[in-house]
Order: structure tokens, then C-alpha cells, then sequence
């Protein structure tokens, strides 16, 4: 087995992560595509103007990010402000005013 399999396994079945060295983003736009990755698994596409209903993130999905963008950027995500947010960019955006 090689040592990197071995540690991954190890950290897996202690509850910790394995390392992971990409960077965190700093940018708003960068956080909430790695979100929109962490929750949907969607990892291609997500441009500024790319759509939601588009990209095929379900309602549960949308429900879900909204909640953790909530908690990550602490803002209040109203569903009717959700209703009218349609793509990537448009949340980037109404995040970033309201921070």
C-alpha cells in the first residue's frame, strides 16, 4: 500500500480529512463556486452567467446552498430574493452588496 493510500485511509477512519493543498478562495465568486461544487458536485460551468436551472441544480440543491451561503458570508437569503436570483453572478452579486 502505498504511504499516501495509507495516510488517506488512516485520516479517513480517524474523522479527519485528508490534505488537501489547493488554496481557499478569498473572493466571494470563488467561495460560493466551491460551495455550489460542494453541494450539487457540479464542477464545470460555473461562470458568472451560468443559470442555475441550466446547470441542473435541483430544488433541494438550491435549498441547500442558500442555507450555507447563509452561514458562510452571513447574510439574510430571503426566499423571495432566491426566487429572482437566476444565475451565478446575480448571487455573487447580491452577496457582495449585502455583506
Amino acid at each position: 500500500m502505498s504511504n499516501d493510500f495509507s495516510a488517506q485511509l488512516q485520516a479517513r477512519f480517524q474523522g479527519a480529512q485528508p490534505r488537501n493543498d489547493s488554496p481557499e478562495p478569498s473572493d466571494v465568486y470563488g467561495k460560493l463556486t466551491q460551495l455550489i461544487s460542494k453541494v450539487t458536485g457540479i464542477t464545470e460551468g460555473l461562470e458568472r452567467d451560468a443559470r442555475f436551472e441550466d446547470l441542473g441544480v435541483a430544488s433541494l440543491d438550491f435549498i441547500e446552498l442558500t442555507v450555507r451561503a447563509e452561514d458562510e458570508f452571513k447574510v439574510r437569503l430571503e426566499e423571495e430574493t432566491m426566487a429572482e436570483i437566476s444565475t451565478i453572478g446575480e448571487l455573487v452579486n447580491y452577496v457582495e452588496e449585502h455583506q
